[in-house]
C-alpha cells in the first residue's frame, strides 16, 4: 500500500498533525494562546511577606480585581485559575485590610489541599509599619485550602471563607461553568483557632469582634512568570 508523505506524519494515506495537539506554530493567529490580563495596581503589601514562598523575588501582578472583573465566584475563577501560588487582599466596608497566601493556587477542582505553607494576615490601625500580622496554619497541615469552583477563596473549614458556595458541593462536580449556587465575594466570614492561629489580641475572627464582613474589594496577585507555565 502506498504511503503519503508530505509535511505531516502519515499512517497509510491518512494525514496526522505534526504535533500531538494540532497546534500550528506558524502565522496562524487563530490558534494562539490568549494572553492573561493584569490590572495595573501597586502591591498593597510588602514583597518581603512572601520571602519564604515560591513567589520570593518574582514580579507580582494583579490578575483579579473584583470591582472590575466582578464579585461572583465564577468571575474570580475565570481570572485566578491556573496562575500558580497567589496572594489575596481584601478590604471590608469598614476599611479593614486583610489577606491570605495560597501556595497551591486555584484550578476549580472542588477539592482541598493539605499544607503548612498557607497563612492569613491582617493590618491593625495601631500598627504604623507596612508589614501585617501573620496567622499561620495550626492543628496540622490537613484541609488548609479549599478550591470550590462555585466559591471564592477558602482557608480551612472556617478560618476564612470569601464568597462560599450557596449550594452543597457534590463530589462529582468540577469546573466553574454553572449558574447554580455561585458564591458572592462581597460576603466573608471567619473563625480562628482551629485551622489558623487566633489574632494577636486573642480575637477569634480575622475581622475582630465580628465573625462576618462585607467586602468592598478583593484582589489577587500572582507571578506572570509562573502563570505562563500553565
Amino acid at each position: 500500500m502506498a504511503c503519503c508523505f508530505s509535511n505531516s506524519l502519515s499512517y497509510g494515506c491518512k494525514r496526522w498533525p505534526q504535533n500531538l495537539f494540532n497546534w500550528n506554530f506558524g502565522n496562524n493567529k487563530t490558534n494562539s494562546r490568549p494572553q492573561p490580563k493584569y490590572h495595573d495596581i501597586e502591591l498593597p503589601f510588602p514583597h518581603s511577606l512572601v520571602n519564604q514562598t515560591f513567589l520570593k523575588g518574582r514580579e507580582l501582578k494583579c490578575c483579579y480585581k473584583a470591582t472590575v472583573d466582578g464579585f461572583s465566584a465564577t468571575e474570580f475563577h475565570n481570572s485566578s485559575d491556573f496562575k500558580g501560588p497567589c496572594v489575596m487582599i481584601g478590604y471590608t466596608n469598614k476599611s479593614f485590610k486583610f489577606g491570605a497566601f495560597n501556595p497551591e493556587g486555584y484550578r476549580s477542582t472542588d477539592d482541598y489541599y493539605d499544607t503548612f505553607d498557607a497563612f492569613l494576615f491582617y493590618w491593625t490601625e495601631e500598627d504604623d509599619s507596612d508589614f501585617p500580622i501573620v496567622l499561620p496554619k495550626i492543628g496540622g497541615s490537613s484541609a488548609a485550602l479549599f478550591d470550590y469552583a462555585r466559591g471564592g477563596p477558602q482557608f480551612g473549614a472556617d478560618g476564612l471563607l470569601i464568597g462560599p458556595p450557596l449550594a452543597p458541593v457534590m463530589g462529582g462536580f468540577a469546573g466553574p461553568d454553572t449558574n447554580s449556587g455561585i458564591g458572592d465575594l462581597r460576603q466573608a466570614k471567619s473563625r480562628l483557632g482551629l485551622s489558623y492561629a487566633k489574632r494577636a489580641d486573642g480575637k477569634e475572627s480575622l475581622f475582630g469582634d465580628e465573625s462576618k464582613a462585607s467586602l468592598d474589594e478583593v484582589l489577587v496577585f500572582c507571578s506572570p512568570q509562573i502563570a505562563s507555565l500553565y
